[in-house]
């Protein structure tokens, strides 16, 4: 009984915010010898601080819960007694009504600050364009420092590329999803999901994530649960995750929910030789024809992604993460650019030749926006998943000598796409769920690039 009536206390609490600023409203609109409103200015100061004491009470029944920070949550709380017990003095102290109630106003809009960190997190009231540093484990961090490689075999090369599905995937996921609720200032159901011990530790309940194991990993199985339920996550009237991102989630945990980096290698035709660092593979002077390993390095290498770059993007709100040492290769993410702004992708151009990995999932991005993105030639990764971007994009998109792993999950695609498709030389991976594709297109495709995994997801093809 006493949680339910904590749980009142986001619908009270507005009661003496709207009524007190009422009241302090009617004071400014009055003026300074017409005294027509004094019993409604009164009856607004009576009212306001007698819900303001009740806000007070529920507040502090949902406080007993321990899911927020204690810091905040002193604060957010002390401030509150305070602004009651000015309100109840604006009702009774008429002589000093003026300056007590600027006092008040002052209270309303620090404790609505402190309120709104508690439930939306850290400066939701003064926001800026800045974005939370992510927090990093330094005590026991186990991420291994990969050193990349060059593999050389006469004229050939390949190269070992380091990745992190946590950092690139499922992090921004959880930041954008589940911190508000499960991060540093509120712990629901003590579970905390801002960094890797957190989750590996799980909340009050026990463990909410088993690697290699999806029925045991709550994480995953209450994102299935149906709306209504109480223990589906994100709750209901939350920003939901969409299907390729559970799908993104589900495939971490299955492959065993890996926190490390893993490697990857860029493979061909030929036998190669693998050597443990650059320096052993600098040939022989005899050995004519073969080009000094540093030079080769210069030529394949671009030059790292400058602090100050990072500054930029971070500051639009796109989040550009390495993807190879040193900031060589990076990834960009724009989940957190809202408001999103068409002018960003723009802005990419100072990073392409660095730019590997790019994410516009669930944005209004159009064709015209992928003409700028065709110009960009190492990508090997793109994800535009629900966007606006129609068969136009995709005769575009040939200009990439690179791109490997293509995402159109829930666009306006048709088999024309499929056709132009069939001519991408390094295509490995195609996402085709809720597009316009029919089961013929897809069949016909199949026949010409066999080696291509192509997801579909379990629905009916349109047919034409």
């Amino acid at each position: 009984m006493m949680q339910f009536i904590g749980h009142l206390h986001p619908v009270i609490v507005h009661l003496p915010i709207g009524i007190l600023l009422l009241g302090a409203f009617l004071m400014i609109y009055q003026g300074k010898h017409d005294n027509k409103y004094d019993q409604i200015i009164s009856l607004a100061f009576l009212l306001g601080s007698s819900s303001a004491v009740l806000a007070c009470i529920t507040g502090w029944l949902l406080a007993q819960s321990g899911e927020y920070d204690e810091v905040i949550l002193q604060k957010h709380q002390w401030i509150g007694i305070v602004t009651a017990i000015i309100g109840w003095s604006c009702y009774l102290i008429e002589k000093y009504r003026k300056i007590l109630v600027v006092v008040l106003v002052v209270l309303l809009i620090l404790a609505g600050h402190f309120g709104s960190t508690l439930t939306h997190g850290e400066n939701y009231l003064f926001s800026t364009n800045k974005k939370e540093e992510p927090v990093v484990e330094k005590k026991n961090d186990t991420t291994k420092k990969i050193t990349p490689q060059i593999i050389l075999n006469g004229k050939d090369s390949i190269s070992i590329v380091r990745s992190n599905i946590y950092k690139e995937e499922i992090k921004p996921l959880l930041q954008t999803r589940c911190i508000s609720c499960h991060g540093s200032l509120k712990q629901k159901g003590g579970l905390r999901l801002d960094n890797e011990s957190f989750i590996k530790k799980g909340g009050k309940n026990g463990l909410v994530l088993v690697a290699g194991d999806l029925s045991k990993s709550i994480m995953y199985t209450n994102m299935l649960l149906p709306l209504e339920d109480e223990k589906h996550m994100p709750p209901k009237g939350k920003h939901q995750l969409s299907a390729t991102e559970i799908a993104i989630i589900k495939k971490w945990i299955v492959n065993g929910a890996s926190f490390e980096d893993k490697v990857d290698t860029v493979k061909n035709t030929h036998k190669v030789i693998r050597t443990d660092s650059v320096a052993k593979m600098i040939p022989k002077k005899e050995d004519k024809g073969i080009q000094p390993a540093k030079s080769i390095a210069k030529t394949i290498m671009p030059n790292p992604v400058k602090k100050e770059v990072f500054e930029f993007f971070k500051n639009k709100n796109v989040l550009i993460t390495p993807t190879g040492e040193n900031a060589t290769y990076v990834m960009a993410n724009f989940v957190n650019d809202i408001p999103f702004n068409n002018n960003d992708i723009n802005d990419l151009k100072i990073i392409k030749e660095q730019l590997t990995v790019l994410k516009l999932s669930n944005l209004p991005i159009k064709d015209i926006d992928i003409k700028i993105i065709a110009d960009f030639k190492n990508i090997t990764k793109l994800n535009l998943e629900n966007t606006a971007i129609t068969d136009e994009s995709i005769t575009y998109l040939k200009q990439l000598p690179k791109l490997e792993q293509l995402n159109l999950y829930g666009t306006n695609i048709t088999d024309e796409s499929l056709k132009q498709l069939s001519l991408y030389k390094n295509l490995a991976v195609l996402y085709l769920w809720k597009t316009k594709v029919t089961q013929l297109g897809v069949e016909s495709f199949m026949k010409i690039k066999p080696n291509v995994k192509v997801e579909i997801g379990n629905f009916k093809f349109q047919q034409k």
